[in-house]
């Protein structure tokens, strides 16, 4: 074979396979970022006390591993308000087991400051193959009747995606 025919015969087979790539691009969908089922949202002001110890914050997802055992990150943020030698503190649940602090990330969430300020913390959660529901929870540290608050917050899951 001359060697201007090998060039053509190159120029085709690069023409075809990236045809091939455009059309999959194109035509095959994407994948999200953050499908629905792994975030949630509340645009509520939840306010607890020392007294209350962990609270749901309302924002469980669920994830789905497939048949492989995976880490996930989760990502909590709000708005948050604490009263002076306060901490709020933050804990998950798998499935329905026990709340878990500092097992998976940072348990501190928000001191005291003197203005509301956008808290956000993140954990790195190893999961087993299959369907796992992630329930974020927080409580207040400090002395009695101590309170902290909680203002439009979400919470993200981020693991497998197509």
């Amino acid at each position: 074979m001359s060697r201007s025919a090998k060039r053509v015969a190159a120029l085709v087979a690069a023409g075809a396979l990236l045809s091939g790539a455009g059309s999959y691009a194109l035509l095959a969908g994407t994948a999200e970022a953050i499908p629905g089922a792994q975030e949630k949202c509340a645009f509520t002001l939840k306010t607890i006390t020392v007294a209350d110890g962990w609270q749901s914050l309302g924002l469980g997802v669920t994830i789905d591993n497939g048949d492989v055992s995976r880490k996930v990150v989760a990502q909590l943020a709000a708005d948050m308000g604490v009263v002076s030698k306060a901490e709020v503190r933050v804990g998950y649940s798998i499935d329905g087991g026990a709340v878990q602090e500092k097992v998976f990330g940072p348990g501190n969430l928000a001191n005291h400051s003197e203005f509301w300020e956008t808290r956000s913390t993140l954990a790195v959660i190893p999961l087993k193959a299959g369907r796992h529901k992630i329930e974020p929870y927080w409580r207040i540290s400090g002395a009695d009747g101590l309170s902290g608050a909680f203002e439009n917050g979400c919470f993200t899951v981020e693991g497998r995606t197509k």
